[in-house]
Parts: structure tokens; sequence; C-alpha cells
């Protein structure tokens, strides 16, 4: 306790589930300072005072994670063929709840995200306050199972649960985890339900391209989900699944 409590002596992790924490600390066998390294890589690095600071859709140009997305090309395609409501199930949300706007086109009445770091879920939570948009971020571990028990019964109507560049991260974390976490959304998809998975083709600066297709993904999704739509905007592959 006392090496969780220090590693998240730092700002930048202080409001991060104690889970993600605890996995650092094994990788790091049990150094703070390479602990910090190693969460620093997955989420200090994306919040810069330009992202902090924000409060409404600019911030969507800040991230590192989204300034290169077309927003309404990106849900024009995602809910091209499928009828609406939806409510959005976001897993790792990051800034993705400041498009809400853009989702509202489309069908979309109600948005619940999970994020691990605290200063985005606050940042988003007030963006939603101050619009008056429907929808709420939780501070989480998104691979606590025992939560999301909690989230997905109380989701109405039709979800579409998003996944946006968050595969290679869980590997990083942890050996196996995008598996754990793609069987759980599989088995807790209605019929009616779609789920949008995304990964990157280039670096987070653009400058470099990733000659990789995720094959392991791909011959993991086969069986589990149908493949709806498959395009790449900004760098990122985008697939839109059905369960089978």
């Amino acid at each position: 306790m006392d090496k969780i409590l220090a590693v998240k002596k730092k700002k930048e992790f202080s409001s991060l589930p104690d889970s993600l924490v605890v996995l650092a600390l094994d990788k790091s066998k049990g150094e703070v300072k390479e602990a910090r390294a190693f969460l620093r890589k997955y989420f200090g690095v994306f919040l810069t005072n330009k992202v902090l600071k924000g409060n409404d859709e600019s911030v969507l140009k800040a991230h590192l994670s989204t300034k290169g997305r077309d927003y309404s090309y990106l849900y024009e395609q995602l809910f091209s063929g499928v009828s609406g409501p939806w409510s959005v199930l976001d897993l790792g949300s990051g800034v993705n709840g400041f498009s809400f706007s853009f989702m509202q086109t489309h069908g979309v009445k109600n948005y619940k995200g999970v994020e691990a770091s605290g200063q985005l879920v606050e940042a988003t939570n007030t963006f939603f306050k101050d619009k008056g948009y429907l929808g709420k971020v939780y501070c989480e571990d998104i691979l606590n199972f025992s939560f999301l028990d909690t989230l997905f019964p109380n989701i109405e109507g039709k979800k579409m649960i998003f996944l946006w560049l968050v595969v290679d991260a869980l590997e990083g974390i942890k050996d196996n985890a995008s598996k754990e976490l793609l069987e759980y959304i599989q088995l807790h998809m209605a019929p009616d339900d779609r789920f949008v998975l995304s990964f990157s083709l280039q670096s987070l600066s653009g400058k470099s391209k990733f000659n990789v297709n995720r094959q392991w993904l791909l011959n993991f999704l086969e069986g589990r989900f149908s493949i709806e739509k498959d395009f790449v905007v900004a760098g990122e592959r985008v697939l839109r699944l059905r369960k089978t």
C-alpha cells in the first residue's frame, strides 16, 4: 500500500484506480520510479495543459489520440445502415465524450464512459453538465469486470460499445487483457447491439506508419463477432462488429 501511495503522489497518477497502479508495480518489480514511467506511457502522455484546461470540443484537437479524427465523417460511417436510438458505452473513453454533439446527430440519446484518468473524467463530466447533455464518465479500470457488471444492466435500449485505440495498451498492461475484455463484451452484448473497435496504423505523432494488421486480433474476433464495417480514418483502422 505504501508503494501505491508513493506512485500516486504524482498529480497525474493521483486518481488512477489502485488496480492499475498495482499492475504497474508488478511490471516494474516494485520500483516506484519505473512504475510511474510505465503509467506515464499509457496515461500521463495524454494529460497536456490544453487537454486539462479545455472545456469544449476543441479538446478533441488537443488530445493525442483524437486530434486527427474527422468526427463528422467517422460517425457518419459508423452509424450508417443501423437505426437508433442508441446508448453509447465508451470503454477507455479518454476525451471522446467531448464529441457527443456529433453522436447526437446519429441518434445517440445518452452516453456512459469508463476512464482511468480522473482528470479526464472530471473534465468530461463538467462538459456534460455545462452543456446539459445526458452523459456521465466513471473513473474506473475497464478490466474491473465487477464494476462493468453493475454498469451494463443499467444501460437502456440498444448499445453502441466503443473501444477506441485501447487493445494495444491493454496488451502492454497485462497479457491477454484485451482478449478477456473482448470476451466479456461479447458475452454481455444483445443481438441488436454494436461494438466498435479501433487500432492505430501509425505512431501517436503520426510520423511513423505501422505495417501490421493485428492478425491475432482478427483471428480472435472471428467466430465471436461479424464485421459489418471496416475502414481507415486518420491512420486508425475502425471495425464495427455485431455479435454472432
